[in-house]
């Protein structure tokens, strides 16, 4: 699509929407906005570091801390990605990234930013998602899942749920260790599959298993030759540290010492590469240790720590009767 096909967008095959400028939109005009959503604006002349795309660079590479590991998540080579947010700061007038030999950290205009990319992103694919509805006549339920999230799901339950919603479409957010609702007090998400203990204020919580939490440890480790472990065991070893501002409640459970000396970390599989290379300790819920069976590390029980929950969260004044189906299909016994 170019130039002259987005501006040829006119009223056709119009579709209702609610709140919407003349109460209608072309089914051509929603293709521009999908298009523009996905190119950042490109055809369209705008060369701004500032567009979506480049805010999607932007955020990859604060979540990553390193602009090699954000290429490879993009699907890029890292020369543009770099010149990328080089250009973005000379946009802005100031370093956003403080850079060391062990990786990239924000500066304080940078942590502004990511709040404010992270938002705008989001504020994006709703619009996307509200249009493509109203045109498609469909409902795009929103999941955040932390780790692999679904795959703990029943997929008997899932096949039935589609079935019951044929016009329902579930659309996945990834979420990573920052945040263990993937923004659902924000917006962000409709329903979140995740992994208690966090603070559940103006959200309803539907628990689907309760397991027993594992440490992962190095398999060279001295504490690999215990059978099992406590906190105590664990307090007297590096341990991962989670990131600055996460809820406390969260850390006070899944980090697991107090006074954590070992590298800060944003996903599982960062975790993983923390304790094979670093020997520091991590903690797993016990349904999850098949899926991270990994050479040179091994699981051992911590026997004082609380049982953690697999929970289905919603906002608790989401009316939605979808979400509440979605919910329903799953954390029914």
């Amino acid at each position: 699509m170019r130039r002259a096909e987005i501006d040829a967008a006119r009223p056709g095959s119009e579709h209702p929407i609610e709140g919407f400028p003349g109460g209608s939109i072309s089914a051509r005009l929603f293709r521009a906005i999908q298009y523009l959503f996905d190119t950042g604006g490109k055809e369209m002349g705008i060369v701004s570091a500032m567009d979506l795309r480049g805010l999607r660079y932007f955020v990859a590479v604060a979540e990553e801390g390193n602009v090699g590991r954000a290429a490879r998540r993009l699907h890029m080579s890292q020369p543009p990605l770099s010149q990328r947010i080089r250009v973005l700061e000379a946009e802005l007038g100031c370093e956003l990234f403080v850079r060391g030999p062990k990786g990239m950290s924000l500066t304080a205009a940078g942590d502004v930013l990511l709040e404010e990319a992270k938002a705008l992103l989001a504020s994006a694919e709703r619009a996307r998602e509200r249009v493509f509805q109203q045109v498609e006549g469909v409902r795009v339920l929103r999941v955040g899942v932390l780790g692999p999230g679904e795959a703990t799901l029943s997929a008997a339950r899932a096949a039935a749920f589609a079935h019951s919603h044929p016009q329902a479409v579930v659309s996945l957010r990834q979420g990573d260790l920052t945040d263990p609702t993937m923004g659902l007090a924000a917006g962000l998400v409709d329903v979140t599959i995740t992994w208690t203990p966090f603070d559940e204020s103006g959200l309803t919580v539907r628990a689907i298993q309760a397991d027993r939490c594992f440490a992962a440890v190095a398999a060279r480790s001295p504490l690999a030759e215990k059978t099992s472990l406590t906190r105590e065991d664990i307090d007297h070893s590096s341990s991962i540290r989670l990131p600055g501002g996460v809820d406390a409640t969260w850390r006070a459970h899944w980090q697991p010492s107090a006074s954590a000396h070992g590298p800060e970390v944003h996903s599982l599989d960062e975790c993983l590469h923390a304790v094979l290379w670093q020997q520091s300790i991590a903690l797993v819920p016990e349904s999850a240790l098949e899926r991270h069976a990994v050479d040179g590390i091994v699981y051992r029980l911590v026997t004082d720590l609380p049982r953690t929950r697999l929970v289905l969260a919603r906002r608790r004044d989401d009316r939605s009767p979808l979400v509440a189906a979605y919910i329903d299909a799953f954390s029914t016994a």
